[in-house]
């Protein structure tokens, strides 16, 4: 089905309300895939007054910094009970303390939970998921977490463990999961601890060791362990001897027979000192038939930063303009490095292109140079202004910004000053958010930037007073719905009333840390009695809506 291709925004703002028939394909559509994070509070708004819990095939809840309270109001609308026959996949990211246990204690009867994720980083185990992490498939949890509940789990084939974990820890993991394919874990190394004598069916291993050294007869002893691998991904801090391209071969073709994806990273030790004709042996180990043409394995070494990896998967993903590849590199084509680049800094000509750059941060004043031949203005997502020069020409950076047709999110460190003369009617309607980031000079260029991108859906700025919130809340456009207010001063106070009284309306959440005040806001006059009729296994909704004021 097509809904099965299309997030649960797209399918209510595209097909809701076309006719009776389409509503109620729309309705009885029972695979949702909600994810609220980072969601608009007016999208959030529409999911819940249109869809029941009993439609969600998957959940992602998120009190993260840009949707304050999420989960209570997720929680205020539904009842748990509400999923414990339909949810399948779950998870909880950054959600308060109190939210959390009122989940937890319900999760063990949410009967057909296969894949659960656990973010919170500040949450203190308890000994409550037993019986739950026996029935799942797919689990992505911190160490402590999961060994509070280790049990022995027939059903998990699927694990990621967010945080450190020992040997010791891998042992238990390896005996309880008897059917465990895939797992993505962070290592340290106790002294003098290794594992040997066991043997996984493992096909997929994500291993993280950055913080303890590893030479080539440990690393053999732990992957004798996992003979059935396919893909198999390692970071870490690494003797000489784990450079070996050579030995590589040799113990891939002897023990790991079923590989077909190897990508590494080896920070070597600062002590290690390599001349010219060593960097090349090495170079030379990794250029043989198998490594280039059988397995299509190319790697390159940075020696000035000790550094040995695959390419592209550990290649740079952010430059400049002085950009250049390694120069030890067993690539057959420097594209591999260029095209890998999504992140890009410009502040002066290069005769170099970057095909795939979605993030294009301008340095000074960069504009007189023909962006069109280094990037592909389409496939811009984000821009970043960057420069000190804050009186250049106006009418050439928007007409640049309506050339990027996908451009979603501008960050202004210095809102030129010439924004406010310009006088074209233009508004730039793709662009949905606007950071900030040092103080604004006038509220008249503010209300420029409102007036050339109407559909501001997220802004962060920075604040001096209250007044600057009242003032900035009725500029910006109605479509506002999630605001970040920096502040460094300790004269900023607000309550609920007082943003009430500007918003005019109570649909919103917030929060205030140090030094921010966070605000999720939704329509006014949103507030809905839901019924669901049943006929026949269809039914139709019907909403009322009412003032909320």
């Amino acid at each position: 089905m097509i809904f099965d291709y299309l997030s649960t925004c797209d399918i209510l703002h595209g097909f809701l309300k076309l006719s009776t028939y389409i509503n109620s394909i729309v309705l009885n559509y029972n695979h949702y895939q909600i994810n609220f994070r980072s969601i608009l509070k007016y999208d959030f708004d529409l999911i819940c007054q249109y869809i029941s819990p009993k439609k969600m095939a998957s959940l992602i809840l998120s009190d993260g910094i840009d949707t304050p309270h999420q989960s209570d109001v997720f929680l205020s609308l539904f009842k748990l009970e509400e999923l414990y026959l339909t949810l399948h996949c779950l998870t909880l990211q950054d959600i308060n303390n109190q939210s959390m246990e009122l989940i937890i204690n319900h999760l063990d009867k949410f009967d057909n939970l296969s894949s659960l994720t656990i973010l919170n980083s500040n949450l203190t185990p308890s000994s409550t998921f037993k019986n739950l992490f026996t029935r799942l498939i797919q689990l992505n949890i911190s160490c402590e977490w999961f060994f509070y509940n280790i049990t022995l789990m027939h059903q998990l084939k699927y694990l990621t463990i967010t945080n450190r974990c020992t040997f010791k820890q891998l042992e238990h993991i390896i005996h309880h999961i008897p059917n465990l394919i895939s797992l993505n874990i962070c290592l340290e190394r106790e002294n003098g601890v290794t594992i040997q004598g066991i043997t996984s069916n493992l096909t997929r291993l994500v291993l993280n060791m950055s913080i303890f050294q590893m030479n080539m007869i440990h690393m053999k002893d732990l992957l004798c362990c996992f003979p059935y691998l396919i893909y198999f991904e390692v970071e870490c801090r690494s003797d000489l001897d784990l450079c070996d391209g050579c030995e590589w071969e040799r113990f891939i073709i002897d023990k790991l027979s079923h590989l077909k994806t190897f990508y590494f990273k080896f920070q070597l030790r600062s002590t290690i000192i390599l001349n010219a004709i060593d960097i090349q042996n090495i170079l030379h180990s990794y250029s043989s038939s198998y490594w280039l043409n059988e397995k299509h394995w190319f790697i390159a070494i940075e020696w000035s930063q000790k550094l040995i990896y695959s390419v592209p998967r550990f290649s740079c993903e952010s430059a400049d303009s002085n950009f250049r590849p390694p120069f030890h590199c067993t690539a057959f084509n420097n594209s591999i490095f260029y095209d890998h680049i999504n992140a890009l800094a410009v502040w002066e000509r290069t005769e170099h292109r970057f095909l795939n750059v979605k993030e294009l941060w301008l340095v000074d004043d960069p504009l007189t140079i023909n962006l069109e031949f280094i990037i592909d203005l389409n496939r811009i997502e984000r821009l970043i202004f960057v420069t000190s020069k804050i009186d250049f020409s106006s009418n050439i950076l928007i007409d640049l910004i309506n050339k990027m047709k996908n451009l979603i999110s501008i960050q202004f460190y210095n809102i030129p000053v010439s924004f406010n003369q310009y006088k074209q009617e233009i508004f730039i309607k793709q662009v949905r958010s606007i950071e900030l980031t040092r103080d604004f000079k006038s509220f008249s260029l503010i209300e420029k930037l409102n007036k050339l991108f109407p559909q501001i859906e997220r802004l962060q700025i920075k604040i001096k007073s209250n007044e600057d919130i009242e003032k900035i809340l009725n500029i910006f456009s109605k479509s506002l719905s999630i605001v970040i207010f920096y502040y460094d001063t300790s004269n900023i106070t607000i309550s609920q009333k007082s943003i009430e009284n500007i918003l005019d309306h109570s649909n919103f959440t917030f929060a205030i840390d140090n030094n921010s005040i966070r605000l999720w806001i939704g329509l006014p006059n949103v507030g809905f009695y839901v019924c669901f009729i049943y006929f026949n296994t269809i039914y139709f909704i019907l909403d009322i809506e009412t003032n909320s004021n």
